[in-house]
């Protein structure tokens, strides 16, 4: 090319671009150069916000997730749906390498499970978490060995102020059927190589074989070991120390905190705010990215197909929204039909608590109370919504004990005069079927490398030890609710116990005491809202929205319920026949069956007395 031409090129492109800016800056003058320094502004702005990613660990996690078909699954609305271990370290991984992110907030207060060799190998991740300059803070509900192994790998561990600690050594439990074949008349022929072959051992024997039980508890010694060292490393403590507190079961938070397994405690409900004040500054939260799932379930199927979500049409003009709190309260995160699962009805709270169209919420409570920490959680939630819009509480049939705790925030209660409400007071109980078991020829054998790990044991009675801790749990949680109630509702203490201690109360009464401030229904408790925040014409809607349409798990039952089935099931339609309600007995139950998944989720209880029938 003619370097003449290539010149002239060259000039008329740089005219071009100068005419162009100069274009700019004579329709906008001070525009055209000032998007360079307004960028390095934002860099700088975003250079004061410190990323926190909250990461939540709930399920269980798998290495290989079944690729296969369960049809039992499907129906029951599992399908492909475990969750890979490997996604989740892959997750981990990427966010080592973000360099956005400056601290890494680890909930472990959800029920998950990982396997000892995932638990190890999810710590390793943490610690290059760490060295990758990130802030890690793990945040406990209450605190099981697993969760406490997996947090100790954190920089720093929060915990809530109504938690527990319980952190024992490892047990193997075997039950042995021979004197229950002996009393059926069954025959066991078996052949085996080894001594040490245990599987068959409790179809030959009634109790175990010295040599094996021998051989577990160095198994079982082996295994603590690897465990309390990963403790004693996260925490920086003497192996000796948390073996030790291995043994003192169930401890309180704050012992927990003086023995440095936990850094600080919090008021439940309040994770987000302490974790702020702890890094400073302006903080942003972000979560991971959630996608769409690959399973699928024929439940899932017919409520896309015939049933709402529950959540109800997005609000467009001002409403009034009465949100239904009907049930036993629970904790969870997946709602059910009958029940008020904290995790989903927090969520749902917090929807109307950013949604500018609700002016107004009327919380309609319909529940006998249930789970300490799951009522705490939704009054938490409740107090939140109440700082930002107008709130009211209408008590129906029933308000009692947990039920009466979420209502213990600044706002007005409306009762009818028939309401059972009041029951302030927590239980604890264990239901003991060892004795039960023993009758019918079976016998079921701990082992364990020390008697602290022997202590609460499912379907064993509480000893007098333990009975003594769990007092003192009992104690705590019952001076946080008469602190809830006497806050709420400016009563003074001393005069609060007098009409506590589970004691129940009509609406009438609780009127008189200063439980509740108002005799009247839904309706006045609407117009109270109406009138609060001058509104004249609003929507009234009820929330959560029923779902209808063919629940398919109501046709093939529960597996949960085969506990009710035989001679059980028959004692239970008699007490009915007589007119008995054994609604809260099943409950208490299958409450017990589930408790070894989360043995420290199914001990405190705020729940009306079982039976209390008005006829």
């Amino acid at each position: 090319m003619n370097p003449m031409k290539k010149m002239n090129y060259s000039c008329l492109w740089a005219e071009l671009i100068f005419g162009l800016i100069l274009s700019l800056s004579l329709l906008n003058p001070g525009k055209a150069f000032a998007a360079k320094p307004a960028e390095k502004g934002k860099e700088e702005d975003d250079k004061n916000i410190t990323h926190v990613h909250h990461l939540t660990l709930r399920g269980a996690y798998s290495e290989m997730p079944s690729t296969s078909l369960d049809p039992v699954a499907l129906v029951m609305g599992g399908g492909l749906s475990s969750k890979s271990y490997f996604k989740l370290a892959d997750h981990l991984e990427s966010i080592t390498k973000r360099k956005d992110i400056g601290c890494v907030v680890l909930d472990l207060s959800q029920a998950f499970s990982l396997s000892r060799v995932q638990q190890r190998d999810f710590a390793q991740r943490i610690a290059k978490l760490n060295k990758s300059g990130k802030k890690t803070i793990a945040w406990l509900a209450s605190a099981s060995t697993l969760e406490l192994s997996v947090a100790s790998a954190c920089h720093e561990i929060f915990m809530s102020k109504d938690g527990m600690v319980d952190i024992p050594s490892a047990t193997m439990e075997h039950t042995f059927y021979k004197d229950l074949f002996n009393l059926v008349g069954l025959n066991v022929t078996t052949v085996r190589a080894g001594d040490f072959k245990g599987a068959i051992e409790p179809y030959t024997r009634s109790s175990m074989s010295v040599h094996l039980r021998q051989h577990y508890e160095k198994l079982l010694t082996s295994m603590n070991e690897a465990v309390v060292a990963q403790i004693a490393k996260g925490r920086k403590l003497p192996e000796q120390k948390v073996r030790l507190l291995q043994q003192n079961r169930l401890m309180l938070p704050s012992l927990a905190k003086k023995h440095g397994l936990v850094d600080q405690l919090v008021e439940p409900g309040r994770m987000r705010e302490a974790i702020e004040a702890r890094v400073g500054g302006d903080v942003e939260w972000a979560a991971p990215e959630k996608k769409k799932p690959k399973s699928f379930g024929f439940t899932d199927l017919f409520k896309a197909l015939m049933s709402d979500d529950g959540k109800g049409e997005k609000n467009t003009k001002p409403t009034v929204v009465v949100y239904h709190l009907s049930g036993t309260i629970m904790d969870g995160s997946k709602a059910q039909v009958g029940e008020i699962i904290d995790g989903p009805t927090v969520k749902a709270l917090n929807e109307l608590a950013e949604d500018d169209q609700v002016k107004g919420v009327v919380l309609r409570i319909n529940s006998p109370g249930g789970s300490a920490t799951a009522s705490e959680n939704i009054r938490v939630a409740i107090a939140k919504l109440a700082a930002t819009k107008s709130v009211v509480f209408s008590m129906g049939d029933v308000a009692a004990s947990g039920g009466y705790l979420v209502a213990c925030v600044d706002a007005p209660i409306f009762a009818d005069a028939d309401t059972i409400t009041g029951s302030i007071g927590v239980f604890g109980m264990q239901l003991g079927f060892d004795a039960l078991l023993r009758r019918v020829g079976v016998n079921m054998e701990t082992v364990a490398i020390d008697d602290a790990a022997r202590q609460m044991q499912l379907g064993k009675p509480w000893t007098e030890e333990e009975t003594k801790k769990m007092q003192a749990f009992v104690d705590l949680t019952y001076g946080l609710f008469l602190d809830r109630v006497s806050k709420a509702r400016s009563i003074p203490l001393e005069k609060l116990k007098k009409i506590a201690g589970g004691r129940v109360w009509t609406g009438a009464q609780a009127r008189e005491l200063g439980l509740v401030d108002e005799i009247g229904g839904l309706t006045a408790s609407i117009n109270h809202i109406r009138d609060k925040a001058k509104l004249d014409k609003v929507e009234i809607k009820h929330l959560p929205k029923p779902r209808e349409g063919l629940d398919l798990s109501s046709l093939i039952g529960d597996s949960e319920d085969e506990i009710f089935h035989g001679e059980l099931a028959k004692q239970f339609s008699k007490l009915n026949a007589l007119g008995f309600d054994t609604q809260a007995l099943k409950f208490l139950l299958r409450n017990a069956n589930q408790s070894k998944a989360r043995p420290l989720k199914n001990h405190l209880w705020m729940l009306q007395p079982m039976n209390f029938k008005i006829r």
